[in-house]
């Protein structure tokens, strides 16, 4: 559909309202219920709250046949899309196109070099309440993988991640301190930290552990037991 020029730039009357004309209102009631809303934002200026609140202003709604013209081309640009970055033919099991992989290294070898932002401060950037709203299901997603993870440990079904120093069960303050300087000393600590586990309180040592004959004595005095590997 062919569009006229939308009449005039934008102008804030101050940092939370826009100065909209009567010009500006009769372009968008003239093309809003025929044209994708990604369209009039792009030729008017408008961002998306803004654009919607106009809509629901004036009572605005796109026409049925203005509604099916939409959906159709974007399902077309979709389908294109999903071709030629091979989200089909991973669906059925086959491997990423060489051109899909070349532009992923491409797209993280210029992140490190500073010359793109990662897609999350980008989304950041762009709409902080959807970031939010995906940090918060991305930490509860990892809190559920634990706490399945925690399980399968506790009832010796066996890990089916590769999530490190998952604590099945709470050790006192003195204990994980104690368990933490272990590590930095080169003691190994067992995998099976559960309550049903007999090595709970073990931590082993090795030829090339930086042993210290007070260090485990306080580890002995807190419980632990300190055995060679």
């Amino acid at each position: 559909m062919k569009m006229e020029p939308f009449p005039g730039p934008l102008v804030k009357e101050n940092n939370y309202k826009w100065k909209i004309t009567q010009e500006q209102i009769d372009w968008l009631c003239k093309y809003f219920p025929e044209v994708d809303n990604h369209t009039l934002m792009k030729k008017s200026g408008m961002n998306h709250s803004l654009l919607h609140r106009l809509a629901r202003q004036y009572g605005l709604t796109k026409s049925e046949k203005g509604l099916k013209r939409i959906l159709k081309n974007s399902a077309r640009k979709i389908k294109s899309i999903c071709e030629a970055n091979g989200y089909y033919d991973s669906l059925r099991g086959k491997a990423p196109s060489e051109a899909c992989l070349e532009a992923a290294r491409k797209m993280w070898q210029e992140i490190r070099e500073g010359q793109r932002q990662h897609p999350f401060q980008v989304l950041r950037k762009k709409s902080p309440y959807r970031w939010k709203k995906f940090m918060e299901q991305k930490s509860n997603d990892r809190k559920e993988m634990i706490r399945k993870e925690v399980l399968r440990t506790v009832y010796g079904i066996g890990r089916r991640t590769r999530l490190k120093n998952i604590v099945t069960c709470k050790y006192k303050r003195s204990e994980s301190s104690h368990r933490y300087n272990a590590k930095k000393r080169g003691y190994v600590l067992p995998q099976d930290i559960s309550e049903q586990g007999n090595e709970r309180y073990n931590i082993y040592y090795t030829e090339d552990t930086r042993r210290g004959k007070i260090f485990e004595e306080n580890l002995v005095k807190d419980g632990f037991k300190v055995l060679p590997l």
